[in-house]
């Protein structure tokens, strides 16, 4: 399907998730999709394509795409820029941002912890689960630390983001949550940047407290984690 001397160029990482962004862009405008975001649709479609087209490797794909990776760390310093034009809003709400955040990882380890045993699932699993609502290099070291598989985790944390990207301002819309505090610190402290990254187009005051609580998710997941769950095995 690619020519040969195409494949073993980073240019076909690059030029894959272009074209495949792009045309998911094209199909969730085209059938009024707005309910998914276009990288719903693109992950899969570049999955699959990687899975089906003979003679393409991930590692083909991955040359071209360590770029594209390369800049997550400068869009995610540039979550500075809302932090730093909101910073009186997030000083004035510092205590509710830093108590919802830590309520909101103490119960998010509990439910994991509980849903995957009733569920029957095996403990390096459920280790693995635990630090899904963690952006994705914190939660490698918190799962590496409390006995979880990295790799599981990894896929764990894009799926709730790609849940939450999906679904986040939807819920908050049939909850009747408008304010945008609220709405951001949820959204950061469950899904993540994959997730706040739809705030972009909907508050810059949902991005800029998503963005703290994102930070704060991960500090308080390593924190309570490794506390928490000897406990909650003691108890079940």
């Amino acid at each position: 399907m690619f020519p040969e001397n195409l494949i073993n160029t980073p240019l076909l990482g690059i030029g894959l998730t272009i074209i495949i962004y792009a045309i998911s862009e094209i199909i969730v405008d085209r059938f009024n999709l707005k309910i998914i975001p276009p990288f719903v649709i693109a992950c899969p479609a570049i999955i699959a394509c990687i899975v089906l087209t003979p003679g393409l490797e991930y590692k083909h794909y991955e040359a071209g795409a360590e770029f594209i990776n390369f800049l997550l760390g400068p869009a995610t310093i540039a979550l500075a820029l809302p932090l730093y034009k909101n910073r009186k809003i997030i000083q004035e709400k510092a205590f509710a941002i830093l108590s919802g955040v830590t309520i909101a990882t103490f119960l998010a380890i509990i439910v994991v912890y509980f849903t995957g045993r009733l569920t029957g699932a095996s403990e390096p699993v459920l280790l693995s689960l635990i630090p899904k609502s963690v952006t994705t290099p914190i939660a490698i070291d918190v799962s590496k630390t409390i006995g979880g598989i990295p790799a599981l985790t990894t896929a764990g944390v894009i799926f709730t983001g790609m849940l939450g990207a999906t679904f986040n301002h939807k819920l908050l819309a049939i909850f009747g949550i408008k304010n945008d505090l609220a709405a951001g610190l949820s959204i950061g402290a469950s899904s993540h940047g994959i997730g706040t990254s739809v705030c972009v187009s909907v508050s810059p005051i949902q991005l800029a407290i998503g963005g703290v609580a994102i930070a704060l998710t991960g500090i308080t997941t390593s924190l309570l984690a490794p506390i928490m769950l000897p406990i909650l095995k003691h108890i079940m």
